[in-house]
């Protein structure tokens, strides 16, 4: 039982080095954040996306590489639309819902001011809404993610499966 147990633990060693090893190789990417947003009623839903570097000063641009898709009444919008967006945020790239942070987008229909939907074609309350931004993880995040749990899934399996073999 205690060769099993140094196996393992050679095996973990091996894999730590190796990931740091790459790590170490590897050029640093950016990272592209990439968050969801939507009016109360979700008749408006879309999705911007940005580099973190572009965010050192707190405000991303188009020029900047600020990428924007948004749905409101059957229609699709994107940063073609409206040629001055950007995006506040604070200096890592985060935005908080009502912290007076978040995307600056007016095609022609609506404006999106940081916290606020207004549907310029309708004048009364229900044209105003608050806006919600939630962060979307990074697809290398969630591989990770998914490799942990997979490896522990399959440590498990392989534990149950020897406490349940019949005793020699």
């Amino acid at each position: 039982m205690s060769d099993s147990i140094f196996k393992k633990l050679a095996a973990i060693t091996v894999g730590t080095a190796l990931i740091f090893a790459v790590g170490e190789t590897m050029p640093v990417q950016a990272t592209e954040l990439t968050y969801n947003f939507s009016n109360e009623n979700k008749t408006l839903t879309g999705t911007f996306s940005f580099d973190e570097a572009a965010a050192n000063d707190q405000e991303v641009t188009i020029a900047e590489g600020l990428k924007i898709f948004a749905t409101y009444g059957g229609q699709s919008y994107t940063e073609a639309n409206d040629p001055l967006a950007s995006v506040l945020t604070d200096f890592s790239g985060t935005i908080l819902n009502q912290a007076g942070l978040g995307l600056n987008f007016t095609p022609s229909t609506f404006n999106v001011y940081r916290n606020s939907f207004i549907d310029l074609n309708d004048s009364t309350a229900a044209g105003v809404q608050t806006i919600t931004y939630t962060s979307v993880p990074e697809p290398s995040f969630m591989l990770g993610l998914s490799v942990f749990g997979l490896s522990l899934f399959l440590a498990k399996k392989t534990a149950s499966s020897r406490s349940s073999s019949p005793k020699a």
